[in-house]
This record gives structure tokens, sequence and C-alpha cells, in this order.
């Protein structure tokens, strides 16, 4: 239930960069138990999905907006309806490509967060060399739709910290 397969083709050099800037995740101390609890927490898969839903709303209100990340997730939304999963996830690609990873580069940037960017750089390397030999499928699946929700939860922490805002992760 709301596992999507997609069919990556000629994009592969796209997934690597757009997987790979959730390694900037590694540099925060707030990772491993951000990402055992969202990995690990007993779910149902509806529960799974509705998560990772509400996580991509919220973290791509950090690109434009409440209202930008509405009018992003309903022209999606209405891509799937109109052509289909596979062009929706084109479509998320596009925005995660063009839009997000280099908005998220550029405030780990304000922020001074340069090893996450060395670290995001290498995981970029390692992807591209990975992804682009071997994947035709990505699989949308709940354990990579968890691993979203830890990313948002990660990078809501260090918004979070960068504001001066005291987190606790207990």
């Amino acid at each position: 239930m709301c596992v999507y397969d997609f069919h990556v083709g000629h994009l592969r050099p796209l997934i690597a960069l757009v997987g790979a800037h959730g390694a900037t995740d590694l540099a925060t101390s707030c990772w491993p138990p951000v990402y055992a609890a969202c990995c690990l927490t007993p779910l149902p898969p509806k529960a799974v999905t509705g998560l990772f839903v509400a996580a991509s709303l919220v973290h791509f209100a950090e690109d434009g907006g409440p209202d930008g990340s509405i009018a992003l997730h309903s022209l999606v939304g209405f891509v799937w309806l109109a052509y289909g999963s596979q062009r929706a996830l084109e479509a998320m690609l596009a925005y995660l490509s063009l839009v997000h990873t280099p908005a998220h580069y550029a405030r780990c940037w304000r922020r001074k967060r340069w090893r996450a960017l060395a670290v995001a750089a290498a995981a970029t390397a390692i992807a591209s060399a990975v992804v682009a030999r071997s994947f035709r499928v990505v699989r949308v699946s709940h354990a990579v739709q968890r691993l979203v929700v830890a990313h948002v939860a990660c990078e809501w922490w260090t918004a979070c910290r960068a504001r001066g805002k005291r987190v606790s992760l207990i």
C-alpha cells in the first residue's frame, strides 16, 4: 500500500543528486536518534505514507513558504491524476533537482554547515557512480518514506538550532 515504482532511465543522475542531499544529516548530532525513531517505530503502512506526505509539505515550505508548498503538492497531485504516478514523480524530481536541493545547499552555506556540504559532495559522487550504473527503477517504499521523514526531522532540528531555539530530543 502506498508504495510507488519510479522508472528512472535517463533521470538517474538527478536521482543521485537528489538522494544524496539527505547525507547532510550525517553532520548533525541528532541524526542517530531521529533516524532510529523514524525507521524503527512500528507504524501501519498508511500512517507511514501520511507522515511522508505531511513531512514533504512541511519541508518544502522552507523553500517557498507554506502557500508555495501547498501549491507545489497540489500541482503534482493534479499531474498524478491527469497523467499518472510516473509523470507526477518526474515533476517532483524536477522540483527537487532545480529548486529544493540547491536551496537546501544554500541554507547549509548560510548556516556555515561546511561539514554537511562536504559529506553531501562525497555522497553525490558515490551515488552518481552507483546509481548511474545500476538503477532502472526506484521504489518509493515505506522504508524510503521513513528516511524522508527522518531527513525532514533532522532539518527541522537544525533550523531550530540555527535560529537559537533550544531543541530537545527527549
